[in-house]
């Protein structure tokens, strides 16, 4: 099954590429030459990684059996952080490239519509700030959840490896891969700068969070959105999109990939308040944030289908090489 789930992380970052090398062109963005110093150091990296898992193979059968439990371990986790190293590396800086290039448009924002459907539906943006601000304490445990999910996918990557769980690794960073697709389509789709820039609140409403989600990138969005040259740097990068909300996607995404693991209980909680948390500290409109939770139901389940389909087509096959073996037979 592994190799069904990197099989889809191949297919996903080759859709990135292609879609940046015809977008790339026609933009005012540059793709800076330190983006392939950047990919060229992870070449190393892998090696070393593969290198270390052969070595410690081949020198296995001089320890004693007391170590051969622990030196198999350490052995599939380097094997494990090199598999992930190559996959998601690679996949990182085309979706991102793709996604900067997506906000480099003119097309009208669509904020307004996004409003238009949270009224439409009752909600209101302004008094939900204002009722997750009421409380200090509550908008401390919310800031600090929304932070906490840039360190929950090396964390759940590290346990997958370590405890040896390659296919959970593969699955999750190919949720990552689907999802990542869907929302760049959707953000190119659907411009938008969020709700802190079209509702532009008074500090008062949300003093008690930092607003660092929905503020952080408009000056890199307005300089996408103004026709002037932009170098593309990854290790300068920021989230920059805000419909669909992807936090709210990659919380569900994570939570689901946890669902056998110790981890799974605590890190469904931090992450039930971090998607509370996108409103007001990541400045979504409640659009945004259905939408990145239908970007993650729809991940899965095309990644289900994607991972039992091989299965059934071997499952056909063979019943039609039994039916015609006795007809083979009988020539």
């Amino acid at each position: 099954m592994s190799h069904r789930y990197a099989a889809v992380i191949v297919f996903v970052t080759a859709m990135f590429v292609a879609a940046d090398l015809v977008m790339l062109p026609r933009s005012d963005v540059t793709f800076s030459p330190s983006n392939w110093i950047y990919l060229l150091k992870a070449v190393p990296l892998v090696a070393f990684f593969f290198a270390a898992a052969r070595i410690v193979e081949m020198r296995r059968p001089r320890f004693p059996d007391a170590m051969q439990a622990f030196l198999a371990r350490a052995v599939g986790s380097m094997e494990n952080i090199a598999t992930f190293l190559m996959l998601f590396i690679p996949l990182s800086v085309a979706s991102f490239l793709f996604m900067y290039l997506a906000a480099n448009t003119t097309r009208p924002l669509m904020d307004a519509y996004l409003a238009s459907f949270d009224a439409a539906i009752g909600f209101n943006w302004i008094r939900a700030v204002e009722f997750a601000n009421m409380v200090p304490s509550v908008a401390t445990v919310m800031v600090f959840c929304y932070a906490a999910l840039a360190y929950e996918v090396p964390l759940v990557f590290l346990v997958h490896s370590i405890g040896g769980g390659r296919e959970r690794m593969l699955e999750l960073v190919a949720l990552i891969a689907i999802s990542g697709l869907m929302t760049g389509v959707l953000m190119l789709a659907v411009p938008a700068a969020g709700a802190y820039s079209f509702h532009a609140p008074d500090r008062g409403v949300f003093s008690h969070f930092t607003g660092v989600g929905g503020l952080a990138h408009l000056s890199t969005l307005a300089q996408l959105r103004g026709s002037t040259p932009f170098t593309f740097v990854i290790g300068n990068t920021i989230g920059l999109t805000s419909f669909p909300s992807f936090h709210t996607a990659l919380g569900i995404i994570i939570t689901y990939n946890l669902r056998r693991a110790i981890l799974f209980w605590p890190v469904a909680a931090i992450n039930a308040i971090m998607i509370l948390a996108t409103v007001p500290e990541g400045g979504h409109h409640f659009a945004d944030v259905l939408a990145g939770a239908t970007v993650a139901l729809v991940s899965i389940a095309a990644m289900l289908r994607a991972v039992s389909a091989e299965p059934q087509a071997e499952i056909r096959q063979s019943a039609v090489s039994n039916s015609a073996a006795p007809f083979d037979g009988a020539k």
